[in-house]
């Protein structure tokens, strides 16, 4: 089987804002993410939203604007404060920059998680490396 790199980067550049996403995760899903990283932790037990939730929300936000199969090469997550599950939480941000390395394309994107009711104080940064990843040829 060959294997062919996505398309989505060819559209990403630089300074691409990307749309907003507002989720809200449920007091259950965030126990799930803590037990599945299997930690019994205080913070679980008093509903503080699991830190790497952030993690997934960049690559969800990311998806709308480049839908394609993505690999995380580098993901820099900044805690700022807990927020309780339950919360609408609000999801921006924007491509950095885009560029070539080792024959690979990649981009890499900030984005800021707050909550709905309060945008101005951020709960997670997260800057990531995104590069595509090989699909499967259909030729093939």
């Amino acid at each position: 089987m060959t294997a062919t790199p996505a398309k989505g980067l060819g559209t990403v550049a630089a300074g691409d804002v990307l749309p907003e996403l507002r989720v809200t995760v449920s007091a259950a899903a965030n126990e799930r993410y803590w037990r599945s990283a299997g930690i019994d932790h205080p913070r679980l037990r008093a509903g503080v939203l699991y830190p790497l939730i952030a993690a997934n929300l960049s690559v969800l936000a990311f998806q709308q604007r480049c839908p394609d199969p993505m690999i995380q090469t580098r993901q820099r997550l900044v805690c700022h404060r807990t927020q309780s599950a339950g919360v609408e939480l609000v999801v921006t941000g924007a491509v950095l920059d885009r560029y070539s390395k080792r024959g690979r394309e990649y981009a890499d994107v900030r984005t800021v998680v707050s909550c709905g009711d309060g945008p101005g104080a951020p709960i997670w940064t997260s800057e990531v490396s995104f590069t595509p990843a090989a699909t499967p040829d259909p030729r093939a």
